[in-house]
């Protein structure tokens, strides 16, 4: 990626949407009429953009989660219990975040062996 991401919007107007709640939740109210949810969408509206993800985000925060997981039963089999509890917390939020990226990309096999995926 060769130029930073910009916010999507300025502070100043996410504080005005987010003082007029009831004009997003009728925005999202006027879709729910067109053959895609609200998150169809915002999938589609990222797909293939520069601010958009990609399957390596993913591969990314499965094997952060991955990490997480042998440092957790590391620090367990060490006797570092709040240690572990703190990377096993960690892991799922990874795990969580993995699936959430995974269900705005259109389906795609991980490879194996830790290779990379294009990008």
């Amino acid at each position: 990626m060769t130029e930073p991401i910009k916010p999507a919007l300025q502070p100043s107007e996410w504080a005005a949407i987010m003082a007029r709640a009831e004009d997003l939740v009728a925005l999202r109210e006027q879709v729910k009429g067109s053959p895609f949810s609200p998150h169809a969408l915002a999938a589609l509206f990222l797909y293939d953009q520069p601010f958009g993800f990609t399957p390596q985000d993913v591969i990314d925060e499965r094997e952060v989660q991955a990490y997480c997981a042998a440092m957790a039963a590391k620090h367990a089999a060490a006797g570092e219990s709040a240690t572990a509890e703190t990377f096993r917390l960690l892991g799922e939020r990874h795990t969580i975040r993995a699936d959430k990226l995974a269900a705005l990309l259109p389906p795609f096999d991980a490879p194996a062996g830790g290779e990379e995926m294009p990008r």
